[in-house]
This record gives C-alpha cells, sequence and structure tokens, in this order.
C-alpha cells in the first residue's frame, strides 16, 4: 500500500511530531517507516493500522487515493 506522504506529514505537523516520533510511538521501525514514505517500500496493513491508530485517524486517511477521474470530461 501507497501512504499519502503529505497529509502524514501534515498529521505530525499539527501534533508537533518528527516522523521519527510517530515511528517510535506507533511501534514502527523508523527505518522501515522511511523506506516506505520514500517508495521504496509498501506498508504492510499491521503498519497502516498501527500508524492509524497512533494518529487517532481511519486507516482510509493515510492510504494515497489518486484523483477520480471527472466522469463530465470523458472524450
Amino acid at each position: 500500500m501507497k501512504l499519502n506522504r503529505k497529509r502524514l506529514i501534515q498529521m505530525c505537523v499539527e501534533r508537533g511530531w518528527s516522523l521519527y516520533r510517530l515511528a517510535i510511538e506507533a511501534g514502527v521501525d523508523p527505518s522501515h517507516l522511511y523506506r516506505i514514505l520514500s517508495g521504496k517500500r509498501g506498508a504492510g496493513v499491521n503498519t497502516v493500522f498501527k500508524i492509524a491508530q497512533t494518529l487517532g485517524c481511519s486507516p482510509l486517511d493515510l492510504i494515497y487515493n489518486e484523483e477520480p477521474a471527472d466522469p463530465d470530461n470523458r472524450k
């Protein structure tokens, strides 16, 4: 799974947390979190749930989601 890097960083900033602190609070190895956010690794379901629980949000808030195509703009 690809995480929404911007959203995750925004949520950390709102709490005054670094990504390192988020990793520690969530029980995730910091280097693993950095690899996920750099796109070198995908995030597993357990990791996404741990991070979401730590941030107090839904796992869906963390998953990268491309904008859906505009149905009115078909060719």
